[in-house]
């Protein structure tokens, strides 16, 4: 893989948009600084882009690099979407921060539709880690606002508590916010509740844990069993 690889599947990309009437050749140039006759010339392959307008249709397109790099030139549609992996793990004894990220990951697409800002996280060991979730899970994370200022259900949250980031159980009643762990979950009367007066619910509730991916246990290599056996 190449710059002119890169550039190539972002004019195809642009091509495909203009072809399906999402995007116009005007309305692209637009965007990219440049003039309607230039546009077209670049797309039929008789122009270049300069860097900065390069750059400038790839944020119009709403792609990033390594979508591109993951880019099937047969493809019509992208199949996959480039998400943030955020630097440190989510738990005890990590600073985990939202906007500094260690690589990307990629997700299908269907999987990340409709979320908002989402990013990739670990999870670092907790003794208390709600059910669903376990150390070393990869976990899929939407910044929804709406839905972070409204938390209900069943589902897992990234939380602020005083010693940092954390997943709990989260819901919220009578201007408070109340957080559980697996060990506090059953008790209601245990939860731990934060007021609301004067307080942001955003800066409490994170993010929502939308998907969970698990490496599997592989159990030891051991004889050859006889021909045709899966054992």
């Amino acid at each position: 893989m190449n710059l002119e690889e890169l550039h190539r599947r972002l004019l195809e990309a642009a091509r495909q948009r203009v072809s399906s009437g999402e995007w116009t050749e005007r309305g692209l140039a637009r965007r990219c600084g440049i003039s309607q006759p230039h546009m077209h010339n670049v797309l039929k392959n008789i122009r270049t882009l300069s860097t900065d307008s390069a750059d400038r249709l790839l944020q119009a397109l709403d792609l990033t690099v390594p979508e591109l790099l993951w880019r099937s030139s047969s493809e019509i549609e992208i199949g996959v979407r480039a998400v943030p992996v955020i630097k440190n793990r989510i738990g005890p004894g990590n600073e985990a921060v939202f906007s500094i990220f260690r690589g990307y990951i990629p997700l299908p697409l269907n999987l990340v539709k409709g979320l908002v800002e989402p990013v990739a996280a670990r999870l670092a060991p907790d003794l208390v880690l709600p059910k669903l979730v376990a150390p070393n899970d990869l976990v899929l994370l939407d910044q929804n606002t709406a839905v972070r200022q409204a938390p209900s259900g069943k589902n897992c949250w990234v939380v602020a508590e005083s010693s940092g980031l954390r997943v709990r159980y989260v819901r919220l009643a009578e201007a408070k916010v109340y957080l559980a762990n697996e060990a506090t979950a059953a008790d209601p009367g245990s939860w731990q509740s934060i007021a609301l007066a004067g307080r942001d619910i955003l800066e409490i509730v994170r993010a929502r844990i939308v998907w969970i991916g698990r490496e599997i246990e592989i159990a030891p290599a051991g004889p050859a069993g006889p021909p045709g056996s899966i054992y």
